[in-house]
This record gives structure tokens, sequence and C-alpha cells, in this order.
């Protein structure tokens, strides 16, 4: 798939967002929305990888898999030996040993739900819910695309997952709807409608996209319904966050070339995003609950430290692997075996 340097402006907008959220900035409060951009973004790009190789003899899963692992599993192991080492001095409350257990095996999304778990690297849950697409959709996709009408069974997927969340925030608790990935795969499903359908969308349209974004995370919450609070709320503008990103990403899918979201300061904030959000949650939790340091000491201490973890994650971790495997998948040998 050729390279949009847009869709990484748009992990930038995100991974901004959720910094500002948790260093809690007055301009961030809801700020939280930006992981629901990523879930869109993240159905829609692993949606439309798969589709061509599916056009091209089929999705070698095996090949996808340990793609996903050379990619995802190195920064967060060395977040989580971080962690194992530094918690006993820094944390010393924390179970430890559970936590990373729930990171490292991708079940931190459920043991925030059901568990009373440390919350230090809590943040984890977010790539459970992404793990578990990338293990189910690989096997899932060829089955749906051999059915009638794919995108009628993605809507009504869509519409039943954000009709479970609605429903367990307001049967349950807030911590089993917003954590869980059975009630959050909602973005991820609208993102693969997007790379399913590609639907054309306009200029206008994605400016009131962004707009809607935008308010999103400075507002803390949608106005209300007159239910209990703040469950329905949060599921409210979880949901136009959702519609308003596959928006976004639908427009710049296609018309992404240029423009803010294209700029190289934009474009490379987006391929440091997945380090910046591994690494940065730990050090605002030290600073502002431990030390409790105000959100202008917070911020800019947690930007220079995670994009610091994460341009050393890139260059010196990401891109060898990413080297080494394109070598080894160019070698006889491999190829004979693929």
């Amino acid at each position: 798939m050729q390279y949009n340097p847009a869709l990484d402006g748009v992990r930038a907008l995100s991974i901004l967002a959720v910094v500002s959220f948790h260093c809690e900035t007055p301009w961030g409060d809801g700020g939280f929305i930006g992981v629901d951009v990523f879930f869109v973004l993240s159905g829609y790009l692993i949606t439309t990888l798969l589709l061509e190789e599916h056009r091209h003899g089929g999705i070698a899963i095996g090949a996808f898999y340990i793609k996903r692992a050379l990619r995802l599993y190195p920064t967060l192991l060395l977040l989580i030996a971080a962690y194992v080492t530094l918690s006993p001095l820094l944390r010393p409350a924390d179970d430890r040993w559970l936590a990373a257990g729930a990171a490292g095996f991708y079940v931190m999304d459920y043991a925030l739900a059901f568990w009373h778990i440390s919350w230090t690297i809590g943040h984890t849950w977010s790539l459970g819910v992404e793990e578990k697409f990338y293990l189910l959709w690989p096997l899932l996709l060829p089955a749906l695309l051999r059915t009638r009408r794919p995108i009628t069974w993605l809507l009504a997927a869509f519409i039943l997952v954000t009709g479970w969340r609605y429903a367990t925030a307001l049967t349950w608790n807030w911590d089993q709807a917003y954590f869980s990935f059975d009630t959050r795969m909602s973005g991820i499903v609208l993102g693969t409608i997007g790379a399913v359908m590609r639907p054309q969308v306009s200029k206008p349209v994605a400016f009131v996209a962004c707009a809607v974004l935008a308010f999103c995370i400075a507002a803390p919450f949608m106005p209300s319904l007159p239910l209990r609070l703040p469950n329905e709320a949060v599921t409210l503008e979880i949901t136009l966050a959702e519609v308003a990103g596959f928006a976004l990403i639908c427009h710049l899918a296609e018309h992404g070339g240029s423009g803010f979201f294209a700029s190289r300061p934009m474009a490379y904030i987006g391929r440091l995003s997945y380090g910046i959000y591994v690494w940065h949650f730990p050090f605002v939790l030290l600073l502002r609950d431990d030390h409790a340091q105000p959100w202008w000491v917070t911020l800019p201490a947690t930007l220079v430290f995670s994009f610091a973890m994460a341009a050393i994650c890139l260059h010196l971790v990401d891109v060898p692997l990413k080297r080494w495997r394109k070598q080894a998948s160019s070698t006889p040998g491999h190829s004979a075996v693929a």
C-alpha cells in the first residue's frame, strides 16, 4: 500500500490529544477520544492491507502475525522490562508481575474492566483491544468477503457493538463499558467499513469532522441525556468521535498528499505515536500523581521524555527490525518456505 503521510498526521493528532488528556491540560478534557480515532485508523489500514493480499492470491496469516509482532512487541517488552525493574522503587504498592503479565499477554483491557489491578501500565488496555483484532480479523475477513453484502454485515456489527457498550455502561459500570474489547471494537469495525467501502468524503465534510473532533477533545463530556452520568455521556462522545474520525480518515486516504496533516512534523510525530503512547503514561503518573506537579510542568516534561524514548525505539529497534525482515524475506530460502 502506498504510504500516505496524512494518515500519520491523524496519528499525531490522536496521540497529542491523549497526552494532553492524561496531563490534565485545560484544553484536553476530552482527549481520551484520541484512542477512538486510533481504533478507526487501525481498522482502516489493516483491512486495506489484508484486502490487497486477498486480491493477489490470499492472506498469508502467519506472515501477518509475524509482521505485527515485530512491529509492536519489542517496544512493549522494553516498557514492561523497565516497569518490572523500576516499580519496586517508584511504585512499590503495585502488583508488578500481575500487571506485567496482563500487558505482555494483551489482556489489560479485561484486567482493568474486571480486576483491581494497578494503573501504572494500564494504558496498554488499548493495545489489548487492537491485538485481538489483529488475531481475529485475518481469519474472518475472507469469510466476510464471500457474503453478498459485507458492508451490511459490518454496519450491523458496528451498531450491535455500540448498543452493547451503551447497555453495559447503563447496566453495569463505566470500567466494563470503556475498557473491554467487546465494547470498544466499534471504532475498529467502522474503520473496516471505510476500507471495504472506500467512500468519497468531500473536503467540507472533512472540515466539519475536524471541528467535531476539536470539540470532543476540548469538552469533557457531551451534553447529556437525562440519564446517569458519566456513562452515557462518554459513550455518546466516543460514537461521535468515531464517526468524525471515519469521515476524516476516508477523506485523507484519497486526498492526503498535502496539507497540514501531511506536513513533515505531523507525519514524523505520527511515526513516533506508538512509542509515545507506550512510554508516556507511567511518566505522567510519576509527575502528576506521585509528585503533584501541575499540567504546565507535566506536559512539556512528558513530551520530551516520551518523544525521546519513541525516537530511540523507532530508529534503534523498529527500523533495524524492518530492514532485517525485508532482507530475510528476499532470500531464496525464505521465499521458498513462504
